[in-house]
């Protein structure tokens, strides 16, 4: 037994040397030919500068001589350039390249060509998945609804004159209060609290997504709450189907918690977020938590906001998808802040943050999507199901030092 294993881990040895030699005479022949091209290419040049530096000179001195440009002189003109082309030695006088650096030129220019490729296409490969993002939170031009028409200008009112005891200007509005209450939800009463939560059930998000939304994918264990992805029934338009709950209440300002381990694989998203649908010219609104399966050791915290992305992708410390970890954003007047475990991992004080005004409904959701791979990553739905275990979510009008899903 021996003897036979160690004869065919010679053969193997042997087999990977010959394909070591075999590719270093590849490239060596390749090389050689590269070498010979450039340098026949450059000789060309050379000697076709040459050519036509000694035409032009020629159709010079016979236009200086002659009183005037004469079809004869014009004829021998184009007869010297043209035997300049078609009848000289290429290769005459022409002295050869230093070693190397025909090799070297072709090197420099393959480098630049592919730097060049990739910033151009890094730049449209970029635009693809900004625009594949903003079709979920439905802020794809696509998606827009037709915009209110303005109300008609007022009338201005006839100036009074001013009496000698004129009411002051009026003093600036006050901040938008804070709205919702408090909570701390486990999921460890038996049911789904639907006074709290809108079970999505029967419909999907668009042609875009390859699952629709059905209240048999959620289930309660010890655990808390799971959302499976599974293939969905036979007389489904969808492939798949997910789970999805939104608060029924709304809230403005406060922090924003869940403790969950999320599913992997290319394809999928596990998101935990707040929203605000479009309300005729007014876009939506939205604050991200996203997890996207092809990369489980990352987390997307976006801002959307009348028709634009606020979007930073942040390296977690853990891979989500390994055990259960708690995620949060702290949503204050002027400032968005993101928490992986306690730790502020992103912070957003921008004109985005600041123009989010709209009351809003906490979601959870688990989807797929075919459409949107160049963000997303290329969905396998044969390795259905997936899972989002969610064992905690929980508000508070602001943050405090210890986590509210303990």
């Amino acid at each position: 037994m021996k003897e036979k294993y160690e004869s065919l881990l010679w053969q193997v040895r042997a087999g990977l040397a010959l394909v070591r030699a075999s590719l270093r005479r590849g490239w060596a022949v390749a090389r050689g030919g590269w070498t010979k091209a450039s340098d026949l290419s450059l000789k060309a040049w050379i000697w076709t500068r040459k050519g036509a530096q000694a035409a032009w000179t020629k159709a010079a001195i016979s236009a200086r001589n002659a009183p005037s440009l004469s079809r004869e002189a014009l004829k021998a003109g184009w007869i010297s350039f043209h035997d300049s082309w078609t009848k000289a030695d290429w290769l005459a006088g022409i002295k050869p390249l230093p070693p190397g650096m025909a090799g070297k030129l072709t090197a420099v220019t393959m480098v630049t060509g592919l730097v060049l490729m990739s910033l151009v296409y890094g730049d449209y490969y970029q635009r693809k998945v900004a625009e594949a993002r903003m079709i979920p939170s439905g802020e794809h031009p696509s998606q827009m609804q037709d915009p209110v028409p303005p109300p008609p200008a007022p009338v201005p009112e006839p100036v009074k004159p001013e009496g000698p005891a004129a009411a002051p200007a009026p003093a600036a509005g006050p901040r938008l209060p804070q709205m919702g209450e408090a909570f701390v939800d486990r999921f460890d009463g038996g049911e789904i609290d639907e006074g709290r939560w809108f079970i999505a059930d029967g419909w999907s998000n668009g042609d875009w997504m390859d699952n629709d939304w059905r209240r048999s994918q959620l289930s309660l264990d010890p655990t808390g709450l799971t959302m499976t992805m599974a293939r969905g029934p036979e007389d489904s338009s969808k492939p798949l189907a997910s789970g999805e709950i939104h608060s029924n209440p709304f809230y403005r300002y406060g922090y924003f918690e869940v403790r969950m381990r999320v599913p992997r694989d290319p394809g999928i998203v596990a998101g935990f977020f707040t929203y605000a649908v479009q309300e005729g010219a007014t876009r939506p609104n939205e604050i991200d938590i996203e997890i996207l399966g092809r990369n489980t050791r990352v987390l997307e915290a976006t801002i959307h906001e009348n028709g634009k992305s606020t979007h930073k992708a942040v390296r977690l410390p853990f891979d989500a998808a390994d055990d259960f970890h708690t995620y949060a954003f702290d949503w204050q007047p002027n400032a968005v802040r993101w928490y992986a475990d306690g730790k502020l991992i992103h912070e957003e004080k921008g004109p985005a943050a600041a123009r989010l005004v709209r009351p809003q409904q906490i979601n959870i959701d688990l989807w797929a999507s075919t459409q949107l791979k160049d963000w997303l990553g290329p969905l396998n739905v044969a390795k259905a199901p997936w899972k989002l275990e969610i064992a905690c979510v929980a508000y508070a009008p602001g943050r405090s030092d210890e986590p509210l899903c303990r």
